[in-house]
């Protein structure tokens, strides 16, 4: 009995150790071999309403994978922003392939005078690393602000992983709009020299964006089961009148819907205008 209580107290000790490890030793770092399209993390310089993007991804996919991979230096001035829009990729994780609550979410920002920017949080993984939710809980991924061309992100999604998409424009004040930016560039330039954990529950590519909302509305998003389960984010949104709700949220979903639009357009030069008009 005594060895079994010894092999037993040794077992609890081991499986206490790595989460202890995990949360407590290992820290976050932005020195990996990182995957690619994830390796170059963008740089800003922020003067007043003008924020300056160096080393904005600009990549093209085809469905069998990368075609060209490219990043450019771009300036945008929030006052020139026009609108944002909410974009929202459900896909499925098996075993759980009738969940409705697994989703990839994301921004992109239209300006009067150049083409939009999308910004997607996302974990960081390194070279040959796939995601997972799971790991995703214990400090197996860094964070990532990815700042991309909206051919890059949401082609690469409707291309190359051929999910669906929804993309909504986001409903009010062009000041809270601004703020939005303006936040994210900020939260974006911090992590170029203080590297965090993404986390499945507390720093997923949704809770991050309404974390930054926040800052920009105070009170504006409250908590609610999308910040850990994106794919119900559009019904969140659509019930606090963030997105167009003056029809049922199927149907508006079927109005949004933008796969078909991005996989038929993506190789136009005004791949972006043509897109709009399919949500007009």
């Amino acid at each position: 009995m005594h060895v079994v209580r010894v092999l037993g107290a040794t077992a609890l000790l081991l499986l206490l150790a790595w989460p202890t490890y995990r949360f407590f030793v290992v820290q976050p770092t932005n020195q990996r071999n990182w995957e690619y399209g994830q390796d170059v993390l963008p740089h800003f310089s922020i003067d007043d309403n003008v924020v300056h993007a160096d080393r904005v991804r600009d990549f093209r996919w085809t469905d069998d994978g990368p075609l060209s991979s490219n990043y450019v230096d771009r300036s945008f001035d929030v006052d020139h922003l026009e609108r944002v829009w909410f974009v929202q990729e459900p896909f499925t994780i098996a075993p759980f392939n009738d969940f409705n609550g697994v989703a990839h979410t994301y921004f992109v920002f239209d300006f009067e005078d150049q083409a939009p920017v999308a910004i997607s949080v996302e974990a960081r993984r390194e070279r040959g690393e796939s995601y997972d939710a799971v790991r995703g809980l214990f400090n197996e991924y860094e964070l990532i602000y990815v700042w991309a061309s909206e051919q890059d992100v949401t082609g690469r999604r409707a291309v190359l992983e051929k999910n669906e998409l929804y993309m909504y424009p986001l409903v009010g004040s062009m000041d809270s709009a601004r703020k939005l930016f303006l936040s994210l560039a900020r939260t974006s330039q911090q992590l170029e020299t203080q590297p965090r954990f993404y986390n499945s529950v507390t720093s997923n590519c949704t809770n991050e964006l309404a974390k930054v909302a926040n800052e920009a509305q105070p009170g504006a998003i409250p908590l609610n089961v999308a910040l850990v389960f994106p794919g119900y984010s559009d019904a969140v949104l659509h019930d606090l009148g963030f997105i167009p709700n003056d029809v049922p949220l199927d149907v508006e979903r079927k109005r949004f819907a933008i796969r078909e639009t991005v996989q038929a357009t993506i190789d136009q030069p005004d791949f972006s205008r043509l897109l709009r008009l399919r949500l007009v």
